[in-house]
């Protein structure tokens, strides 16, 4: 009841407050009654309100049930002083219910104001950065978070906002270079929380960087866009915003060769990146490069939760035509100093080499059982980072269609990861019957063969979806 309250009061403060200003046409201070403010001020409010219903099956039993349903609101404002000075906020309002637990979220996405001075400008607050070119996998997005395990059709909703600042400086008509700053530490969420865990798994309070100075995290972009092409140079140096598992304590039931206990933690590590990206348009056509390399600043031999350095790249083309837009594209992996996995991906010890030990007349140390299950985590970080081989291959096609002067559109993305034989595969349509009115259905399927990483991120992710969106 308390929190109705409260989201109640806010949503009548912010319409009351934009309403008031939205009137006036311009901000009035608090501190000095007297002071005039300057002209060319103004203050606009948007957003949507949105029902979604996802239906899928549970994991364990199979059984349909509501995995996602929701009704969420959300509220755009956008400010500006003058050429000088803007500002952007969005808070949204969600409601419901998400993988059987009931979900009330308050969430500022973001919030920030820039200054603009002629060729520099300067954005402070909580904002949302991306990096790459590319439509599907993005090797040089290093830089925002993301939220896989979010229920929603629209992909940019899995973006998560984080505290930064950004400096812009124009070099002339078709240069610009960027630097980044990220003092605070925003991790993308793990795929774990939907997937169900061994009762004998807790996870422990994550390690994450501390808040000062030297813990943060920077990034440069230098860009060039001409009429010919559109290219861009990346560099960061910071912590990766996926983190990894790291391993902490262990305990063996030597009645059942099983883990009693296994307390595991997220932990960040630091990683320095160098990356580029290319847009090349020829006529109806438009091909896509983008390739980054990244190595970690710890050993990924002596700690668990780290990636192998690698190289990874993706190419796409674009054909766009009257009705339909057809892209096809390959995404890879090179992992530099790889060395073959010493143990199967998995949170649980192997009853079978528990047992082939204990016969062999081999001493079971608590040591020894750290190691095993520190390998076998390693394998299983690996899994998530796509490393378990040298090289990994996949490929993507999508075909979107609108039609009926843009009011329906088609879509049907396809992704075949080519080295574990997995598969994803997500058909939506969406009609507009009105301006501002949205009403979408479509499915979501992840797929693999026993042991990959969809073939347990499928069965709780796998669903059907309708929403229907009113914009204003």
């Amino acid at each position: 009841m308390k929190q109705g309250r409260k989201t109640g009061f806010m949503v009548q403060l912010l319409l009351i407050s934009a309403l008031t200003l939205s009137g006036q046409g311009l901000f009035e201070s608090s501190l000095a009654g007297n002071d005039q403010p300057a002209t060319g001020q103004s203050l606009s409010l948007g957003g949507y309100i949105r029902a979604v219903g996802y239906l899928g099956n549970t994991p364990e039993n199979e059984e349909p049930y509501l995995q996602s349903a929701y009704g969420e609101t959300s509220l755009l404002l956008n400010a500006s002083a003058g050429t000088i000075a803007s500002a952007r906020a969005e808070v949204r309002f969600r409601y419901g219910t998400e993988f059987q637990k009931t979900m009330k979220d308050i969430n500022l996405r973001e919030a920030y104001v820039t200054l603009d001075a002629g060729p520099a400008t300067f954005s402070l607050g909580k904002q949302i950065i991306t990096w790459g070119k590319a439509t599907f996998f993005n090797p040089t997005q290093k830089i925002n978070a993301v939220d896989p395990t979010i229920r929603s059709p629209e992909e940019d909703d899995r973006y998560l906002g984080a505290w930064s600042a950004q400096a812009k400086l124009n070099l002339g008509r078709s240069m610009r270079l960027s630097g980044i700053w990220k003092p605070l530490y925003q991790p993308s969420v793990l795929l774990i929380g939907p997937i169900p865990m061994p009762d004998y798994v807790r996870f422990m309070e994550p390690a994450y960087p501390a808040q000062k100075l030297d813990q943060g995290s920077y990034g440069m972009n230098y860009e060039l866009y001409t009429s010919i092409l559109d290219g861009s140079l990346y560099w960061f140096d910071g912590y990766h915003h996926w983190p990894g598992i790291a391993f902490d304590t262990m305990t063996l039931d030597l009645a059942t060769l099983q883990p009693a206990s296994l307390d595991i933690l997220e932990k960040a590590y630091k990683i320095r990146m160098l990356g580029m990206d290319l847009s090349i348009p020829l006529h109806s056509w438009i091909i896509r490069l983008e390739g980054a390399w990244q190595e970690p600043d710890d050993d990924q031999k002596e700690n668990e939760y780290v990636p192998f350095p690698e190289l990874s790249y993706t190419a796409e083309i674009e054909r766009t035509g009257t009705y339909f837009t057809l892209l096809a594209g390959y995404y890879g992996k090179y992992i530099l100093a790889y060395e073959k996995p010493m143990a199967p991906p998995s949170l649980s010890s192997d009853p079978e080499q528990m047992l082939q030990l204990l016969q062999s007349g081999a001493e079971i140390t608590p040591e020894l059982i750290d190691e095993m299950t520190r390998q076998r985590l390693a394998s299983f970080n690996r899994l998530y980072n796509d490393q378990l081989d040298e090289v990994f291959h996949s490929i993507f096609l999508m075909l979107r269609g609108n039609v009926w002067n843009d009011r329906l559109e088609l879509i049907l993305p396809v992704i075949y990861r080519i080295t574990t034989e997995e598969w994803i595969i997500q058909p939506g349509i969406s009609y507009a019957p009105a301006d501002g009115v949205k009403i979408s259905a479509g499915f979501s399927g992840f797929y693999g063969p026993e042991g990959s990483l969809y073939d347990l991120v499928g069965p709780p992710l796998n669903a059907g979806y309708l929403s229907m969106k009113i914009m204003f």
